[in-house]
């Protein structure tokens, strides 16, 4: 569609330390075409690039007796990413011309991701956690200067649970969910582009399978239920387009349609060549 090409070399090393360890590190091109919204009119796809990403990456594991870590770091610029004005005002809530997009954006994230699971010092339990610290920052779109992105939180940490009950056939879990407060425009505020903070993300999820035989075949009756506590999560703020008589924009609070959702499964597995084995905790 770009009528455009482009080379993306990758490396990828690993080096075993022993049975239990390895390191591995990556470096490497990414591209990706401009989402198709962007591409309608054919001056547009004359003008614009692939959006880039160079990557480098570099990971330690260490796997031994049902426990693994897993502790990631890496480092990432963004190049050619597509911006609707070259000279964007500080309200991003103004109309764009479509005409302007030009693949002068650009970014980089920096992160460290930690991972523990651990298989073995709870009998028939199953739990791991892990934590996400990210630094990033982009302009693209109707970003007018570097910023954060409303979909990145700095801070991620999920705790996640699984006890297989034996003697009825049952496997329990719970996850926990916590996202520090992400960035968002508030054109009543000053202080610069994006400098609104909404509430933290925090969900507490649980969940129960139930595993039995229906003709010969292994079942697994499944529930869960999401937010069990009923937290009021804010995924962000709809402003106006144009000020009161006040000079205030009003805003809507963007909430999930409901405070939960339940979900049952029922699932089946025919396989005849296998026959069901309910005495084993589902993966």
């Amino acid at each position: 569609m770009l009528q455009r090409w482009n080379a993306a070399p990758r490396l990828a090393l690993a080096y075993q330390v022993n049975e239990k360890t390895q390191l591995s590190g990556a470096w490497g091109y990414f591209y990706q075409t401009p989402a198709s919204d962007l591409l309608i009119r054919a001056e547009n796809r004359e003008r614009l690039r692939f959006e880039r990403a160079q990557h480098f990456q570099l990971t330690y594991l260490r796997s031994h007796d049902d426990r693994t870590l897993r502790v990631e770091a890496y480092a990432k610029t963004y190049a050619q990413l597509v911006r609707f004005r070259e000279n964007a005002p500080q309200n991003p809530l103004t109309p764009f011309d479509p005409t302007s997009y030009r693949s002068t954006g650009r970014g980089y994230a920096n992160g460290v991701d930690i991972l523990w699971r651990d298989r073995k010092t709870l009998k028939n339990a199953d739990y791991w956690v892990s934590y996400g610290f990210l630094d990033t920052r982009r302009q693209q779109r109707l970003d007018p200067v570097l910023a954060v992105p409303t979909f990145a939180a700095r801070h991620n940490l999920s705790v996640v649970g699984k006890y297989w009950l034996a003697k009825l056939h049952t496997q329990v879990g719970a996850t926990y969910t916590y996202n520090s407060p992400r960035t968002f425009h508030n054109p009543n505020e000053a202080g610069g582009y994006n400098q609104g903070r909404l509430p933290s993300f925090q969900d507490f999820s649980l969940n129960a399978s139930y595993l039995t035989t229906l003709w010969k075949n292994l079942t697994i009756v499944h529930v869960s239920c999401t937010n069990v506590l009923g937290r009021e999560n804010v995924f962000g703020y709809r402003y106006a387009a144009a000020p009161d008589a006040n000079g205030l924009y009003s805003g809507t609070a963007l909430r999930p349609s409901a405070p939960r959702m339940v979900f049952v499964a029922l699932l089946i597995s025919i396989n005849k060549k296998r026959p069901a084995d309910i005495d084993t905790a589902p993966e």
